[in-house]
């Protein structure tokens, strides 16, 4: 079975820096909506689903999403973008297609919880941690290019363990408990998709500038032996793999016979390939398990 996950940064949002204030009232920028539909018709014609005509093996497409509003509307745009398509074409080209009904919330492609009473997002960084991202967010240069460099590279220089967390004045977790978040969804969605051998699945994971880039930098340094302590670690990663994300950009990470490959940009237009092991997703799974603070922290911010 080839099973491939792409966790892309949502569609382009309002960067008003007032919009932003805990992470997870900003919207997205209704004129930017083109894009997410283009972005959307491009799952359809990238090389992973190539040969997919008259194949009696299935290909799968699910979209999952964060609990924050702009995730979820673009994936709602990505999947009624994706329908529309679909059922417009005679199904002799499509026979093995499925794409998954409704995008799924899955909590842990980033750092928000979700309300159990309302369902709505709550962020689960430190109150510091989104004062921190919102000041530089204030001097962020936004003209041709929309990743939030400033803000990503003062939330790096906080360091993976980031010492605004786990604060019982200011409840929060670490950018290490985010990344191990991340590394749990991967490594639950790659040991529990069941499928037969020539199965292709392609999971959209939806999620944020801040969530997605942790993650990446923590499997950089796990697979160069390191654990991350080192202060400079995530500044080092920032520089090594291009900034901050753009919208609808991300890393993808691939499961075949072979192995696992991850797939990440050095530059915008400098993708780099490189072979990881299932080891890293399940050690950042068993460190989630045994030090993960997220409900706890849900609890707390609940009570607040």
């Amino acid at each position: 079975m080839k099973h491939l996950i792409k966790l892309h940064r949502h569609g382009p949002k309002n960067n008003n820096p007032e919009a932003h204030q805990t992470g997870v009232e900003a919207l997205l920028d209704p004129e930017k909506i083109p894009e997410i539909k283009k972005y959307a018709l491009n799952q359809l014609n990238r090389d992973e689903l190539a040969g997919l005509a008259y194949n009696t093996d299935t290909t799968s497409i699910e979209i999952e999403t964060t609990p924050i509003d702009r995730s979820k509307a673009t994936g709602e745009i990505v999947y009624n973008t994706l329908i529309n398509y679909y059922t417009g074409l005679d199904e002799i080209y499509w026979p093995a297609l499925k794409i998954t009904k409704n995008p799924r919330i899955n909590e842990l492609i980033g750092s928000a919880g979700i309300n159990p009473k309302t369902g709505e997002a709550v962020n689960l960084g430190p109150r510091a941690m989104s004062n921190i991202w919102g000041e530089a967010k204030k001097h962020e240069d936004y003209k041709h290019l929309q990743g939030e460099n400033k803000p990503l590279y003062a939330w790096c220089r906080q360091g993976f363990d980031n010492t605004q967390a786990n604060n019982q004045s200011d409840p929060g977790i670490s950018l290490r408990e985010i990344a191990c978040r991340i590394g749990t969804y991967v490594y639950n969605k790659f040991t529990q998709t069941e499928g037969n051998q020539n199965d292709r699945i392609l999971t959209l994971a939806l999620g944020h500038s801040g969530d997605i880039e942790p993650f990446l930098y923590l499997c950089l340094e796990m697979q160069a032996g390191r654990d991350g302590k080192d202060p400079e670690a995530m500044t080092k990663w920032f520089k090594e793999t291009g900034g901050a994300l753009e919208p609808l950009k991300g890393i993808e990470i691939l499961k075949e016979k072979l192995g696992l490959e991850l797939h990440y940009h050095k530059t915008p237009h400098n993708t780099y390939l490189s072979p990881i092991g299932l080891e890293i997703f399940q050690q950042q799974a068993q460190w989630f398990k045994e030090y993960g603070k997220s409900k706890e922290v849900l609890e707390q911010k609940l009570r607040l």
